[in-house]
């Protein structure tokens, strides 16, 4: 699976490359080590690490709603273990929209 990226228009490419490097992480461990690591390669702070990676909003390409195909949006790398053991997935929006129905229905 593919992350797919949207940055704020005023990011720059340093930013761009830490919100990359920040998504490359894979094990389901050591995610502050991974944090650690990136404040210390870019020499910023935690709570600068998270400001710039707030301008960046990833998605995963293969994985759509099955009701209105919005894509599946990353709030924590480990989203996409989750998300990959999944059948199926229908976003907030469809499922309040249905009261509940497209869970229940599925």
């Amino acid at each position: 699976m593919s992350v797919k990226f949207f940055f704020d228009s005023n990011v720059d490419d340093a930013a761009k490359l830490l919100c990359h490097e920040y998504w490359s992480y894979v094990s389901p461990s050591n995610y502050i080590r991974h944090l650690n690591k990136l404040c210390y390669d870019y020499d910023v702070s935690p709570k600068d690490l998270f400001t710039n990676l707030a301008k960046c909003q990833a998605y995963l390409d293969e994985i759509h709603c099955e009701y209105c195909g919005l894509g599946y949006r990353l709030d924590v790398p480990a989203d996409i273990s989750y998300i990959k053991k999944q059948e199926f997935w229908f976003c907030d929006g469809c499922i309040n929209f249905s009261g509940g129905q497209l869970i229940v229905g599925r």
